[in-house]
């Protein structure tokens, strides 16, 4: 498995390294803005590895997210906070519901924690724990594509499925999405999903700041796409157009045009070390 932050590029190994590596980010950032004594900045390469960095009044680090410089792909729906670190959204094409994702939001800091309107959006999918399938066909045969991929045994199928002459046992198509974040108790909620889908096209990136390798896959899926980031450490090969990347995924979304900004309290720690 990868961190987040070695999905683009920064497979920092401890907290000194870490805190080196954001304070040289910090200092060459773009300031997003302010609010509620916080600042927003936003660090970013020219192969586009991205941290969005939140300092508090007295410049000390609040809150650091992970991400990338991701085309729009994606038209979310009303945006509700769930908790500190994930945001829900209904995806939608031609006005029509398709799917849902909870994910971490880049402009977070800069909103209020009540709902906030969506839009188009840039969607990055942190390569944590993924597969790259040569084509559907090997996917469809993998176990990547199986609805419960860690269960040993599936036992024999259920009658219906035998009547009906489905497939045992059952799996998901490649073009797929579950996103954990939208079941459950929201303020539990994570923004993790279990991602299928066909990369378009992909390229090798280096981030600036240590020079460690990352691919980038944009990555077709059901309702949306995505630019999913791979660590070269477990990846050495950027993803072919037409193979599958298939697994879990930590999301981030960019808004196209950002909320109002509306009163809400000071954001606590999230720092990524501890993902």
């Amino acid at each position: 498995m990868s961190s987040n932050l070695a999905c683009i590029g920064l497979d920092l190994t401890d907290e000194s390294e870490f805190h080196r590596v954001v304070g040289l980010a910090a200092g060459r950032a773009t300031v997003l803005g302010e609010r509620d004594g916080n600042r927003i900045l936003r660090w970013q390469d020219d192969d586009g590895a991205r941290l969005v960095l939140v300092l508090d009044g007295s410049r000390s680090l609040v809150a650091v997210t992970p991400s990338f410089a991701s085309e729009p792909g994606a038209v979310l729906g009303s945006l509700t906070h769930a908790n500190e670190e994930c945001w829900t959204a209904a995806v939608t094409e031609d006005g029509e519901q398709v799917t849902a994702l909870a994910a971490d939001l880049e402009q977070s800091a800069l909103v209020g924690p009540g709902p906030a309107a969506g839009g188009r959006a840039g969607v990055v999918a942190l390569g944590t724990d993924v597969h790259v399938l040569p084509d559907v066909a090997a996917f469809e045969a993998s176990p990547a594509s199986l609805l419960d991929p860690d269960r040993a045994e599936h036992g024999e199928p259920p009658a219906h499925y035998a009547e009906n002459g489905w497939p045992w046992p059952p799996r998901m198509s490649a073009e797929s999405f579950v996103s954990y974040g939208v079941f459950g108790d929201a303020a539990q909620a994570e923004p993790f999903a279990r991602l299928n889908g066909t990369v378009l096209r992909s390229r090798t990136c280096r981030n600036s700041l240590t020079g460690g390798v990352f691919h980038v896959a944009r990555v077709r899926t059901v309702g949306f796409e995505a630019d999913v980031c791979l660590a070269a450490a477990e990846h050495p090969d950027a993803p072919p157009p037409g193979s599958v990347v298939a697994g879990r995924v930590y999301l981030v979304a960019a808004l196209e045009t950002l909320p109002a900004t509306q009163p809400s309290s000071r954001r606590g720690s999230r720092l990524p070390w501890r993902r």
